[in-house]
């Protein structure tokens, strides 16, 4: 009787082959699965192309966002391959915001790493505009002060309403101001006042349209609802909050200043205000001389009633608010709230009158602590 034992080994061996050839099989089945996704999806778009793009990546951008950036920009092959491979390494919450300078050369791996290490991005600037600044100040600010790359007229050049077509409250601004037939700029007083983070290499447009969108969302909160109320344009609101800016200097008197303004108004006589003169000269001197007082100019309300023809500042949220909520108890009876004359220049306190002729003695008693 014949031993099974060759049989039994003969059997073993082919199971044990067909086993090795399956896995073999599979081996190189997802070897080539790998190598086809590796070259359609992981690998440069253009591993020749060293052209830096670049690329921002707003904050609070989720996976997806960052993707559809990415692709939009054609840096990755593959919207869902970028966000699997970023899922994969369990980092997704780790990708930095910022503006970035990346290439077609680079693969998902350094992609990613360069969004998380932030080491392509583009440093940024605090800037701060100060409330009552005209467009030439700012200007002036950004270049000398911040050294952001470009000159004051390159600033100034670049605020015309053509720019921003996607401000349409822009589109209510006058005529002759639009077309830059006076003034400094068309957007003067619309770019607000405030605290900013700008990336180096921002441009006139980059930075004044973060100025125009928080003028927006500040103005519909402090003001709209109230213009409406007043029947005042946006542009009068404007122009009326950038002289208050100009002459107040405590906060208490915003409104005072603001219901003297209102009352000369209604009452058709010259605004008189000092800060329109001080625009014209681009100087800001308390005293001024006759000759100055008469400068021909749209922007003069000491020759000229109503509003200056635009706005000779930045004005911040308080001014917005108090050119549309002036003080009350200034307005009521028959003898309004007429006239204010600088009390303290140390202070910026302000007296305020009724009467023309008091008024008058409070001019001659303080006028000479101005010169301080």
């Amino acid at each position: 009787m014949s031993k099974p034992w060759p049989k039994l080994l003969k059997k073993v061996l082919r199971q044990i082959s067909i086993y090795l050839l399956s896995i073999i099989i599979v081996v190189l089945t997802v070897y080539a699965a790998v190598n086809i996704a590796q070259n359609k999806y992981i690998k440069p778009v253009d591993i020749n192309n060293t052209k830096l793009i670049d690329v921002e990546i707003p904050k609070g951008s989720s996976l997806s966002k960052i993707s559809q950036i990415l692709y939009e920009n054609g840096l990755i092959r593959s919207k869902t391959a970028f966000k699997l491979y970023v899922d994969l390494s369990n980092k997704t919450s780790k990708l930095r915001a910022g503006k970035y300078q990346l290439s077609q050369d680079m693969d998902l791996g350094r992609i990613m790493d360069e969004l998380l290490s932030g080491s392509a991005a583009i440093d940024t600037v605090k800037i701060t505009i100060i409330e009552g600044w005209d467009i030439r100040k700012i200007a002036k600010y950004l270049v000398k002060d911040m050294e952001l790359n470009f000159s004051e007229k390159d600033f100034i050049e670049a605020a015309k309403v053509e720019n921003f077509a996607d401000f349409p409250f822009l589109q209510d601004i006058p005529e002759e101001r639009k077309k830059n037939e006076v003034g400094n700029a068309p957007i003067e007083g619309y770019l607000f006042p405030d605290t900013y983070l700008v990336y180096e290499d921002a441009t006139p447009q980059d930075i004044m349209r973060k100025m125009l969108s928080q003028f927006e969302k500040v103005y519909n909160e402090s003001a709209l609802e109230r213009a409406i109320e007043l029947d005042m344009t946006m542009d009068e609101v404007v122009t009326l909050a950038s002289v208050i800016q100009r002459e107040a200097r405590i906060n208490e008197e915003f409104t005072m200043i603001s219901a003297v303004f209102h009352n000369r108004l209604d009452k058709d006589m010259l605004l008189g205000s000092c800060a329109t003169v001080q625009f014209l000269l681009n100087e800001d001197r308390w005293k001024l001389t006759e000759e100055e007082m008469n400068i021909d100019s749209p922007y003069n309300t000491y020759i000229n009633k109503g509003l200056p023809v635009g706005p000779i500042a930045s004005p911040g949220r308080l001014a917005l608010a108090s050119a549309v909520n002036p003080y009350e108890e200034y307005m009521e009876g028959e003898n309004p709230y007429l006239y204010f004359v600088l009390k303290d220049p140390k202070t910026g306190e302000h007296i305020f009158n009724t009467d023309y002729n008091q008024h008058l003695k409070d001019k001659e008693e303080y006028e000479d602590t101005w010169d301080d």
